[in-house]
């Protein structure tokens, strides 16, 4: 009897070890700039302009409606821009495509090209080149993952 205790307990704690190792194959973090990481629904949160040296905060000139959209980037390369909240007329809902350039430093949305400034797994800052009637302007757009 007790060489089966001996057997039960050595069992219970090799299982115990068994259980507790660590993956091979550990999933990346949450910040890695993947297809998956990057999918999900996100809110606009700040929209800056940058002309001659001057900054401008384009966000807080956007009407109430247009802050509350919702962007979501499907794991399949489609984009839903939907008129979440507060409803423009007419109401903006429309879909689109996104995809992540091959070294992974920029974001296609809708036809536009978006620099990658940073992410943290939850904030993606975007920069873009833009001509607004003629002048260069930078634009910094910020998404804030739900």
């Amino acid at each position: 009897m007790r060489n089966s205790n001996y057997l039960f307990s050595s069992l219970l704690i090799l299982m115990g070890f068994i259980a507790c190792k660590k993956s091979d194959n550990p999933a990346a973090p949450s910040n890695a700039r993947t297809v998956a990481n990057f999918s999900g629904n996100y809110s606009l949160t700040a929209l800056l302009a940058n002309y001659g040296g001057y900054s401008f905060n384009v966000y807080d000139t956007l009407p109430d409606c247009q802050k509350d959209n919702i962007i979501t980037l499907n794991s399949n390369f489609t984009a839903d821009f939907v008129d979440a909240g507060t409803k423009c007329v007419p109401p903006s809902d429309s879909l689109s495509t996104w995809s992540l350039s091959a070294n992974t430093d920029t974001i296609y949305l809708a036809g536009n090209a978006g620099l990658i400034k940073s992410w943290d797994g939850k904030t993606l800052i975007l920069t873009s080149n833009e001509s607004i009637n003629g002048y260069a302007v930078v634009a910094t757009t910020t998404l804030t993952k739900k």
